[in-house]
């Protein structure tokens, strides 16, 4: 579905001597080539060489949003232990080359999960699933006093309400913008509202620790390589929008289409959460749909969304409801 979708922000342009430039006040690099990775829509990232070092290097560009590069380099040296994710080598919050705040992190060997979708086998589904969901497990075990959004020191600043009451309120704010409202149309904004107000009681059903909670666990983002038991996860990539939350933002993003659509795709990524000590309620699937609903009304408040993105989420709204 992303893959249609425009960039948020523009894409940078570096060359070999602006990253040794950039680089200069920290180390002294020879850079001896810079290639473009694939799948964010909204910083830019290169997988770098430098002469007389073999494996290769990834530079995160932090371009969306800047204050963000900190949280994230702390988040990634909390998980490190226990969720795969890249060692960071450096980070800084500018740079003499573009000005953007950076990260120097390990490249990871992998293909970005949406690649590999087409080609799995009925046998892949159970070990790549369980793989995925024993490390969304893992990112979960973190836990937090309270749920909202995190300061650069990984502090709650800005607290959220996290049930039903959170969820209606949400949705009301989302649909009071004039934007929005004419994204959706008057018709599926009243469904919408209508809805959301009938069914967000369900959320309430969750009554335990706010966990971190990734929100944006997707196939772009999920490095997955192959070893001698099947498909595993390598790497979980771009914690930039990371809050502590509940567990069904991650779930609802997840399980779109077309992970989600492949049979016992669903099963599996449970059975991998529940092996690493996640604890999900019998409707856990219902309640991460109707989560979901919050990320495709925040895409539609986004000035910069493009026509494919607007159509996929007054789709995805549509499709909730109908089905539900």
């Amino acid at each position: 579905m992303r893959e249609k979708w425009n960039r948020g922000t523009e894409e940078l342009q570096l060359s070999p001597e602006d990253i040794e430039r950039l680089l200069a006040p920290h180390m002294k690099v020879e850079v001896t080539s810079v290639e473009k990775t694939f799948g964010g829509l909204a910083n830019t990232n290169l997988k770098l060489r430098f002469a007389g070092e073999e494996d290769p290097f990834l530079l995160r560009f932090c371009v969306r949003d800047p204050k963000s590069v900190t949280k994230e380099f702390n988040l990634l040296n909390l998980v490190s232990m226990s969720v795969p994710v890249p060692r960071v080598h450096h980070f800084a919050t500018n740079n003499p080359a573009t000005g953007h705040p950076y990260i120097l992190m390990e490249w990871i060997e992998g293909e970005r999960l949406e690649t590999i979708l087409a080609g799995l086998r009925n046998e892949d589904v159970q070990q790549l699933g369980s793989s995925i969901g024993e490390a969304l497990g893992s990112v979960h075990s973190y836990r937090f006093d309270q749920a909202g959004f995190f300061n650069e020191n990984l502090e709650i600043d800005d607290p959220i309400e996290m049930g039903g009451d959170g969820l209606l309120q949400y949705t009301q704010k989302c649909l009071s913008n004039p934007t929005v409202s004419e994204r959706l149309g008057i018709e599926l904004a009243e469904k919408t509202y209508t809805f959301v107000k009938s069914e967000n009681h369900l959320l309430d059903r969750w009554t335990e620790t706010p966990s971190l909670t990734h929100c944006d666990f997707n196939c772009s983002n999920i490095l997955v390589s192959m070893s001698d038991e099947g498909w595993k996860v390598a790497a979980v990539l771009d914690w930039e929008f990371a809050i502590s939350a509940t567990p069904f933002f991650d779930f609802g993003n997840l399980l779109r289409a077309p992970l989600g659509a492949i049979p016992g795709m669903p099963d599996a990524v449970e059975h991998g959460y529940r092996i690493s000590g996640g604890e999900l309620p019998q409707e856990w699937n219902r309640m991460s749909r109707l989560t979901d609903l919050t990320a495709w009304l925040d895409f539609l408040t986004r000035e910069n969304a493009g026509p494919q993105l607007i159509s996929d989420a007054r789709m995805q709204i549509t499709q909730t409801i109908a089905e539900w």
